[in-house]
């Protein structure tokens, strides 16, 4: 019997954030080739901005965005070029972290920066007979 792998869902969710809070996103993941083009990593020096939207776009699975009047945005690619571009480029960051495998906020690693608590070593100046 083989294995079957299930494609990749990214979600987003922008719980707790002023001005996307409530909104979800869902996204296909990429395959090897996408990504490295979007990461600016494959046969093209960087991915324009206009290239990452348009793979934002066709990776968008569904959304729950609706228009001024309460009716749901449909998924294509000219809606998404349609809204506004702090909302998309946001959203198109947030996928790009996403499939990076970055998450926030990173865990904290070391203390604020306060003194080790280690001993400090004395430091002496050398006697004369070792400084030469």
């Amino acid at each position: 019997m083989g294995f079957v792998k299930k494609p990749k869902r990214i979600v987003l969710r922008f719980e707790g954030d002023a001005e996307l809070d409530g909104l979800e996103v869902i996204l296909r993941g990429l395959n090897v080739a996408e990504y490295l083009d979007v990461m600016g990593l494959g046969d093209v020096e960087a991915s324009s901005v206009p290239d990452m939207v348009k793979r934002f776009a066709r990776s968008l699975i569904s959304w729950n965005l609706e228009d001024e009047d309460g009716a749901p945005v449909p998924i294509t690619e000219e809606t998404v070029f349609a809204q506004d571009q702090d909302f998309v480029l946001r959203l198109a960051a947030a996928w790009i972290e996403a499939i990076s495998g970055v998450s926030a906020p990173l865990e904290q690693s070391s203390p604020d920066g306060g003194l080790s608590p280690v001993a400090s070593i004395p430091m002496e100046p050398l006697s004369e007979s070792l400084a030469s």
